[in-house]
């Protein structure tokens, strides 16, 4: 097949788009260097084209969040002779009995469910692995061990994982640091992500380092609140959504970035800090446990209390911690979205998705 549809909730342009949009983006991209038609069915925000081109790639925008899964459905089953690659956040499009059809998935929502909603969650929580199940006879394609042994358990067999890459080189050496100690978080302010807790860790840092320093990037629902709750604290600095060489250049000068994550399916932002030279403190859930190298590039962590302690401890040992950079920096070479986008063209190739002439040419 030389003709692949995308199923995802939110297209590249999606003001909510994440890890999982910049990955499918990169898959899309790499298929069409190779002379595939793709096709992106996704929501429309509101505010978007209905039809699109970009980079090749052909957005199709209907519905919301929620009815984009409906409208994808009924136009997936028109596609015949197409492959179809069906995204699942949640909720997938309905495709588990198509032939032609493939499961993407970053991670299971789980216990985002109720952190968002509540005991409301708790419903959503149990029909989530419901439908995942039903995807269980389909290939699947996830980017951590932690997703593929969730899918495991539902009966996955066939399931293979494709790393996330990395949009820049990680550096060759350790950057210059800031002068006094510094932390930190950057991600979505909502409550999957957990910031709070990063603000907390940074509040006993400071009962022995006085001078100690914690960044907040990025934007999201509980920007505002936590910013008029914490914004007096000394040492507290509310940055905001910045764009992307600020974000590197921001981990390159922090000594370490804190993720207190309930889940993740990967942790990008774990790799780019590691390609600045920059351990992380993240917690011990699944995706952290894939992209943090306990000990290594960084330390696994249950709470706040010992994420803030184990800062604690490393910081009182320089050697220690100047190892950790550098190994941070190794692992980091590991990862390119070249060798993601190499990796899947292989895989299509190895399940007969994609012909001969599509294949002839996999070094990106």
């Amino acid at each position: 097949m030389n003709n692949v549809l995308i199923l995802n909730r939110r297209c590249i342009k999606h003001p909510q788009k994440g890890g999982a949009e910049i990955y499918t983006y990169e898959l899309a991209r790499a298929l069409t260097e190779k002379d595939v038609r793709v096709e992106w069915f996704s929501s429309n925000s509101g505010n978007l084209a209905d039809e699109e081109e970009i980079d090749g790639i052909k957005f199709i925008r209907k519905g919301n969040e929620l009815t984009a899964h409906f409208y994808g459905f009924l136009y997936a089953l028109k596609k015949k002779g197409w492959f179809i690659i069906d995204e699942f956040n949640g909720i997938g499009f309905f495709t588990f009995f198509m032939n032609n059809s493939m499961l993407l998935i970053h991670q299971l929502y789980d216990n985002f469910w109720t952190a968002e909603l509540g005991l409301k969650g708790y419903p959503f929580k149990f029909f989530e692995k419901i439908l995942l199940a039903l995807y269980k006879n389909r290939p699947a394609i996830t980017v951590s061990d932690s997703t593929a042994e969730d899918l495991k358990k539902l009966g996955f067999k066939d399931i293979t994982i494709i790393h996330n890459g990395l949009d820049i080189l990680p550096l060759d050496e350790v950057p210059e640091k800031e002068k006094t100690l510094t932390l930190i978080y950057l991600g979505r302010f909502k409550k999957t992500k957990n910031p709070e807790d990063a603000i907390k860790a940074f509040i006993f840092i400071k009962e022995m380092f006085s001078d100690a320093r914690l960044w907040l990037v990025g934007d999201g629902p509980l920007y505002n609140s936590l910013k008029d709750r914490y914004g007096a604290v000394e040492g507290l600095y509310f940055r905001g959504y910045l764009h992307d060489t600020q974000k590197y250049e921001h981990l390159g000068k922090a000594h370490f970035l804190l993720v207190p994550s309930i889940r993740e399916g990967w942790g990008q932002v774990v790799i780019q800090a590691n390609a600045m030279g920059t351990p992380v403190i993240g917690y011990n859930v699944a995706g952290l446990k894939d992209s943090i190298r306990d000990g290594e590039t960084g330390v696994r962590v249950t709470d706040y209390h010992k994420m803030s302690s184990r800062i604690l401890e490393i910081w009182g040992d320089p050697v220690r911690y100047n190892l950790m950079c550098l190994q941070a920096l190794q692992w980091a070479r590991n990862f390119s979205w070249g060798k993601t986008r190499k990796a899947f063209l292989n895989y299509l190739f190895e399940k007969a998705i994609l012909n001969e002439n599509a294949h002839s040419n996999t070094d990106l």
